[in-house]
Order: C-alpha cells, then structure tokens, then sequence
C-alpha cells in the first residue's frame, strides 16, 4: 500500500487538533452561522454569507468552494448533515452546527469521557469561530469596555469547587440581565448589542518551573 503523503498527513493532522479545521477564513465563517441556524453550501452562496474579501468567478465556482469547506467541517466533526432535499435531479444538504447543546452539570457528569470530549472540542470550536469572526470583521475591539481575561491558576480541590460554582452563580447573573435587556428592548428602540459570551474554567497540564525559582542567592 502505498504511504500517505505529506499533505495528507498534515491534513489528517489538522484535523484532529481543536482549532486545525478554522485554518481558512471560509470555513470560520461557515461553522458561525451553522452553529446559529440551518445552512447548505448552496444557501450559503446564494445568501453572499462567504467572509469580505472572497469574490468567485462564478455561481458554480462558489459552490464548487464552499461546498469543500463544509465537507471539511464535516469531517472533523463540526457539523453534521441534519436533512437533505431534492432539487432538480440533485441532493442539497443541510446543515447544523453540532455545539447546538446544552447540559446540567448533573447531566454532563454522567456523560461518558470520550463524549464530554467531544462537546467540550465541538463548543470551544464554536467560541474560537465566533471570536475569531468578531477579529475579522473589526467587531472585537469596536468597544473599549469589551473584557477578556485569562489567566493559570493553581487551586486545591476546595478551591476548584469553589471556583466552579462561582462561575455557575455568575452565568446564572449574566443570563438574568440578558433576559431583562431582551424586555427592554422591546419597544424601546435602543441599540441592539450582539455579543458573544465566553467562559472557561479546565483542568491544565502542569505549568513548566520558572528558571532559577527557589534557588537560594
């Protein structure tokens, strides 16, 4: 049998690393809207949803495009083909981000380890896709109150409980005012802010020893 070559390799590769499948804009933008709503490539074209700056000779030259990009989503298991639909002799295919879940934590923890993997890869493609659109479009830092923090951490098992169900009691929080804000906007006519909300709390390799830390003078 003959050896794979190195494209293939590095593909393969890509693929199975969280954010290897987002490596072209195209599909960046595909994965965010698939996650939101039903789409097919053809939809996708019609609709002109491709990111700025992506022109095609023609209608078929789009779909030719597009359509490998979502086959490419598909494959590492961003999304998932939900119905098709027969259109003059041809099969369109539609499809639906697979981050469109939700879990208790009770319900997450019964879950078996190679299937909390797979909705943790899933979702964090989908926040990747979502920050990553906001970059590119200049939405990101079109706010100077905009807020992104990350930091290591190091917690005993008290404190990641702790830590934990701060971040349940502070979703819980945001949530409440995205209720009231939905409230108010109705008939209000104030401005819609369309946001993304990310929050992260995961278990980390260790973190490397600092060069000449604990070393006596």
């Amino acid at each position: 049998m003959a050896r794979s070559s190195k494209k293939e390799k590095r593909r393969k590769r890509d693929l199975d690393t969280t954010c290897g499948p987002l490596g072209h804009p195209m599909r960046i933008r595909i994965l965010e809207i698939a996650n939101t709503r039903e789409i097919s490539p053809v939809t996708f074209v019609d609709e002109g949803l491709h990111p700025e700056g992506f022109g095609f000779s023609s209608r078929p030259a789009a779909l030719s495009d597009v359509a490998y990009h979502f086959r490419v989503l598909e494959k590492a298991g961003c999304i998932e083909v939900v119905r098709t639909v027969q259109r003059r002799g041809s099969t369109e295919h539609i499809y639906r981000g697979v981050a469109v879940f939700e879990f208790t934590s009770e319900e997450f923890a019964e879950l078996p380890k190679e299937r909390r993997e797979l909705y943790s890869r899933v979702s964090l493609q989908a926040l990747i896709a979502r920050a990553e659109s906001s970059i590119r479009t200049g939405r990101f830092d079109s706010r100077s109150n905009r807020f992104l923090v990350w930091e290591p951490i190091e917690l005993d098992e008290r404190g990641w409980e702790e830590y934990v169900e701060a971040l349940d009691d502070c979703l819980a929080t945001l949530r409440r005012i995205r209720s009231d804000s939905k409230v108010r906007l109705v008939g209000s006519g104030d401005e819609v802010i369309t946001a993304t909300l990310g929050m992260l709390a995961f278990p980390s390799p260790p973190l490397p020893p600092i060069p000449g830390a604990g070393a006596s003078e």
